[in-house]
């Protein structure tokens, strides 16, 4: 375990001295902080404007959805940037043939960062969230998140070669949560159009409360992470 908190640590510090990497990690704080305090006052302006009851209080839930995924991602985000940097330096091929090894190397990586960001998910959505959330299912909920920002940071680092690749295609891979409107305005059976997104399944499950909407919501979001941890260990070879 020594090694393996050890390459977690040369993590850290890169992002440390990355003053990019570390506004990055900053941003779910403010994003959750303008969700929580300029949503309402943008229903309060908007009500009084258009003289209607609530406009944007109806969506107060996929607010709450975005947040749970904003953290997550971001730490994610943050940790494909600096395996991007190691690949092209090639340390991360120097890191996966020391006692930390490969799949060391990916749980310092993906594991650890994405276990920190459920973390600071749940304080975020605890203190910050628009509706009333009970403790075990805004706990799931989290957990689902990360998972599907791990599959995310996988997704960067399979498909980039550089860090300038992987800032561009972070902005693609934001389609994946595409998914997360989708419970929200289509009613019909149109909407299963997106079950091969983790995201669709995360918003289903909170929209109709339905715990067994749990098992697609893993299933995609492993499966996506099996296929891309498949090619990013070839990378690694």
């Amino acid at each position: 375990m020594r090694p393996l908190f050890h390459c977690f640590h040369i993590f850290l510090r890169q992002i440390s001295r990355d003053s990019m990497l570390f506004a990055v990690l900053t941003a779910p704080v403010l994003t959750a902080c303008a969700f929580r305090f300029g949503i309402p006052y943008a229903e309060v302006l908007l009500c009084a404007y258009f003289d209607k009851v609530s406009i944007l209080s109806g969506y107060y839930l996929l607010f709450d959805l975005f947040l749970a995924v904003m953290t997550p991602y971001m730490f994610c985000f943050a940790s494909s940037m600096v395996m991007l940097t190691e690949l092209d330096e090639n340390m991360a091929r120097y890191m996966a043939v020391t006692p930390v090894g490969k799949q060391g190397y990916i749980m310092s990586r993906l594991v650890f960062p994405g276990t920190i960001a459920f973390i600071v998910s749940v304080i975020l959505m605890h203190f910050f969230s628009l509706t009333m959330w009970s403790a075990p299912f805004m706990t799931l909920t989290c957990f689902l998140t990360s998972l599907l920002s791990i599959a995310v940071s996988l997704l960067l680092v399979s498909f980039s070669h550089n860090r300038v690749e992987g800032m561009a295609l972070a902005k693609l891979s934001g389609m994946i949560m595409l998914g997360l409107p989708v419970p929200f305005f289509l009613f019909s059976r149109t909407q299963y159009l997106f079950c091969i997104l983790p995201s669709f399944w995360i918003a289903k499950l909170c929209v109709d409360g339905n715990l067994l909407l749990t098992i697609p919501a893993v299933l995609t979001s492993l499966l996506w992470i099996l296929v891309l941890y498949g090619r990013f260990e070839k990378i690694l070879s």
